[in-house]
């Protein structure tokens, strides 16, 4: 895109804006925060490229209707296994109010399995408590829908009778999939070793049993993998590594080698910046193009973009409140501990205090007996001397 046309579509945006009383008042609340303003702005100019990782975005180019393959081939790649996506719930579903993210998504599958896909800008204090809850409100949606006896659509039966019962039963229950991807991971994520980016997990019995549970979990740490990875894959290395890829996180007859690159695909999409970082993978993976269109469609569109963006503010805003106030929360907390404490150690100061005001109080009472016993003493050495001195005469 030539510099000219760039400045064009600005200028274009700038007028529509103008000319609009609410656009110009959510472009006034976009300026109220200088990255964002400045991302807009810089989409506009042709400098930066949609931030994809924050909800309008991600469900807009990944929309369940319109984009359903790219958002199946996107959950395949991630769970390492065929799936078609066919439903995204309302967040209101979720059983769990106030939960801080950036981007909810959760997708059932044709096999009745459902997804939680999350983006996670920070990672958050208590972090393993927050997936669990994640994940049981995956277990929890389950559930509804089969005492509800929901359909499927093309899965040509009801839930409640998927073995063979018209009553809801727990075998009807499916596999959920917990999808979180980190724009910045925890020191707990890199500890095994800090170029590790993808992580899969399951429970597992010590004793070996084969009793397999509903829930597993996908975490991505996408700055070790822009740290790490990304480089090479703009100059086309995708040769699939030990750090892309190991036999123990999949089954090895489910995952195809087109899983393993179309996850270095949309890894790579997600952290890309620019508009010339997102040539660069189209040319190493020219699907990418329907993406890049996809995105350039919105600069025909500059009220609808900043709507987004606004919107992505909006989230951005509630969720770094809301999270303030939980470690605002966290922080009382902890004082109260802190404040037993010390009036624990108040009250044994105080008893301390006591016993040693009452041995203060026995030692002066045995000092004044001393006294006494001292003064009676003396009196009778004075006694005996002048004894002394009349028998000396």
């Amino acid at each position: 895109m030539e510099i000219k046309e760039k400045e064009d579509y600005y200028d274009a945006a700038m007028r529509q804006i103008k000319g609009d009383s609410w656009s110009l008042s959510a472009y006034g609340y976009l300026k109220s925060n200088e990255e964002w303003i400045g991302r807009y702005e810089d989409f506009l100019k042709g400098r930066k490229s949609l931030p994809l990782l924050y909800d309008p975005f991600f469900k807009k180019i990944f929309n369940p209707v319109e984009r359903r393959d790219r958002l199946s081939e996107l959950v395949s790649c991630l769970l390492g296994q065929k799936v078609t996506v066919l439903e995204v719930f309302p967040n209101e579903d979720s059983q769990f109010l106030g939960v801080m993210i950036i981007m909810d998504m959760v997708v059932m599958m044709s096999d009745g399995s459902i997804a939680n896909i999350e983006i996670q800008k920070i990672s958050y204090d208590f972090q393993a408590e927050r997936i669990s809850c994640y994940s049981a409100d995956l277990v929890l949606r389950q559930y509804k829908m089969i005492t509800g006896n929901r359909k499927i659509r093309g899965a040509g039966s009801d839930r409640g009778s998927m073995n063979g019962s018209s009553k809801p039963s727990y075998k009807d229950m499916r596999p959920v999939h917990t999808i979180i991807l980190f724009e910045n991971s925890s020191s707990l994520i890199s500890e095994v070793d800090e170029a590790l980016y993808f992580h899969v997990g399951k429970t597992k019995f010590n004793t070996g049993i084969k009793i397999k549970l509903l829930q597993d979990y996908v975490l991505v740490s996408l700055d070790t993998f822009k740290k790490y990875r990304y480089s090479d894959i703009r100059k086309g290395r995708i040769e699939v590594t030990e750090y892309d890829y190991d036999r123990t996180q999949y089954s090895e007859k489910q995952v195809t080698e087109k899983m393993k690159l179309d996850r270095l695909k949309y890894l790579s999409l997600f952290v890309a910046e620019t508009p010339e970082e997102i040539e660069q993978l189209i040319r190493i993976f020219p699907d990418l193009e329907s993406v890049r269109l996809d995105i350039n469609e919105y600069l025909e569109r500059p009220k609808e973009v900043l709507n987004m963006f606004s919107e992505a503010l909006r989230i951005l805003d509630r969720n770094t409140a809301e999270l303030m106030v939980d470690r605002m929360k966290d922080e009382m907390d902890e004082l109260k501990v802190q404040k037993g404490k010390l009036e624990a150690q108040n009250g044994e100061l105080e008893a301390q205090k006591g016993k040693l005001e009452a041995q203060n109080e026995a030692l002066k009472s045995s000092f004044k007996e001393k006294d006494a016993a001292i003064e009676a003493k003396d009196a009778e050495i004075e006694r005996l001397k002048k004894l002394l001195e009349e028998q000396n005469k």
